[in-house]
């Protein structure tokens, strides 16, 4: 479940999760849980783990006025690095910062950049930008990735 700590992120966690096993976004349980995606998403959502599992559910289900919100939202919060993008938890506690032997970002902004990532690449209408924005993101993961290939979690 990663950064999931309250029921709308765990609602759009398990929509995901419900539609990448192959589900249709007319089955009614999913049908169900937009609804309650989509009136949760006329408040201002401010967490940025929160925006990326949206914007990833509402691209992945093909719901595209939701889903270029979200992801315009992403985009105003994004960081550029050496022509990389990628995210950062608002607040960082000194346990989420690496060793200065290690520079990786911690995983949780290696899960909300590989969340903003995914909804990039499913984006209905997808362009050539989107794909420039998203190889970007790419080169940003990239770097993250340990010696071994992995990442510094499991998530």
């Amino acid at each position: 479940q990663g950064g999931v700590d309250d029921e709308l992120t765990l609602s759009a966690y398990i929509t995901i999760a419900m539609l990448e096993a192959g589900h249709s976004s007319l089955y009614p349980v999913i049908r169900n849980a937009f609804f309650c995606l989509e009136t949760a998403s006329e408040k201002s959502i401010s967490d940025i783990y929160t925006q990326a599992l949206m914007a990833y559910a509402f691209c992945l289900a093909g719901k595209a006025e939701k889903c270029e919100s979200f992801l315009e939202k992403l985009h105003k919060s994004a960081k550029e690095v050496d022509g990389s993008q990628h995210w950062e938890q608002e607040e960082r506690s000194p346990s989420d910062k690496s060793p200065s032997f290690l520079d990786h970002a911690p995983s949780a902004e290696v899960e909300i950049t590989s969340y903003a990532l995914l909804a990039l690449l499913y984006k209905p209408n997808r362009n050539k930008e989107d794909l420039t924005k998203a190889s970007g993101i790419v080169q940003w993961i990239i770097r993250q990735q340990n010696p071994y290939g992995g990442f510094s979690s499991t998530q």
